[in-house]
Parts: C-alpha cells; sequence; structure tokens
C-alpha cells in the first residue's frame, strides 16, 4: 500500500507542476497584452489631447469633444478566456458633422491664436513656466477664452514645434520658457490685431 499511495502522490505532484507551469505561463501572456493595451491607450490618449490642441487652435465653432466611455473593470479571473476588444472601425456619426461645421465657420482674425496668446505671457517671464501656470494666468488675463491646462499644453508644444519657445523638463515636471525675439514678434501681432479690432 505504501508504494501505491508514494506513485499517487508522485502522479498528484506532477500534475499540480504541469498546472502551476500553464498557470505561469497565460499570466505571463495576459500580462503582455495589458502591456500592449495600455501603451496604445497611452498612445490614444496623447493623440486625443493633441488633437484638441489642434481643433483650439484653428478656432471657430467646435463640436464638443467626445470623452471615451468608461467600462467596468472586470476582474481578470472573470474575463472569458479569448475574449477581445472588436473595433469595428467606425468613427462616431458626428465626427463628419464637426468637421464640415468647422469647414462652413469663418476664421476669426481679429482674436490671436492660442499659441499666440501663449507665447506672449511666457514672453512676459523671465523664469520658466510651467503650462498649469500659464493656465492659471491666461483665465486670469482673458476669462472670456475657454481654456484648460491640456489646451495650454498642446498650444505650448505647438509653440515649441514652431521654435517659438523652448521646454525644459526638471524631474516628472516641463517647464517653457519663450524665445524673446519671438516672444516680441508676438507681443507686436497680438497689438496689431487689438489695434484692428
Amino acid at each position: 500500500m505504501p508504494n501505491k499511495t508514494a506513485t499517487l502522490q508522485n502522479q498528484y505532484a506532477q500534475q499540480v507542476a504541469t498546472d502551476l507551469k500553464r498557470n505561469v505561463g497565460e499570466q505571463d501572456r495576459i500580462a503582455a497584452e495589458v502591456a500592449s493595451l495600455q501603451g496604445q491607450l497611452e498612445v490614444l490618449k496623447r493623440d486625443s489631447e493633441l488633437l484638441e490642441g489642434m481643433q483650439s487652435a484653428l478656432g471657430g465653432a467646435a463640436a464638443p469633444a467626445v470623452k471615451p466611455a468608461k467600462t467596468a473593470a472586470v476582474p481578470k479571473a472573470r474575463r472569458a478566456k479569448g475574449s477581445a476588444i472588436v473595433d469595428t472601425g467606425k468613427s462616431p456619426k458626428n465626427t463628419k458633422k464637426s468637421v464640415k461645421a468647422k469647414a462652413e465657420t469663418p476664421a476669426r482674425s481679429t482674436s490671436p491664436s492660442l499659441r499666440e496668446v501663449v507665447v506672449t505671457l511666457l514672453g512676459q517671464h523671465h523664469e520658466p513656466r510651467s503650462a498649469a501656470e500659464v493656465s492659471a494666468e491666461l483665465a486670469q488675463a482673458q476669462p472670456e477664452r475657454a481654456v484648460n491646462v491640456t489646451l495650454v499644453r498642446n498650444a505650448l508644444e505647438a509653440s515649441v514645434a514652431k521654435n517659438q519657445s523652448t521646454r525644459t523638463k526638471q524631474g516628472k515636471f516641463v517647464y517653457y520658457t519663450a524665445l524673446q525675439q519671438d516672444a516680441a514678434a508676438a507681443q507686436a501681432g497680438v497689438a496689431t490685431s487689438d489695434a484692428n479690432a
């Protein structure tokens, strides 16, 4: 009888080891999928912020931004094996309407773009400023202009791309400084547009 018990115990031990190995492999596979999806989500979020900034910079009557629907988090143990999110490739119906509305809306030539205003505000300071600081200052200076930190950050990034300002990173914080010649030119452009209004 002891031989039979030892053999049965060995079989169980082998089965448990096999199941454990399979479980660890499945955990690694799912963790890799989650990491890949997280990366894709981050890219989509950055693209969304950039597009919102571009929409704001273009001016005109902009359609309200479509916020992604929040989905309930399902514990991993309850997810169906092999379930995946299916992308139908269809865009929201209001996308075509918002593009058409933008095309029909005349551009506002009397007011400076958000990027120009942000560069002007940066030019008034000699020390680097964060997007939050510039946003707060802009809200104080022009309360009629509806902006948020994301839009200001996008405008600041656009000014960096156009060599109107520089970006420095200190730890996890990003600061912007206007290039002096461009700040003076932007100030002159703002003054000209204010005089024309």
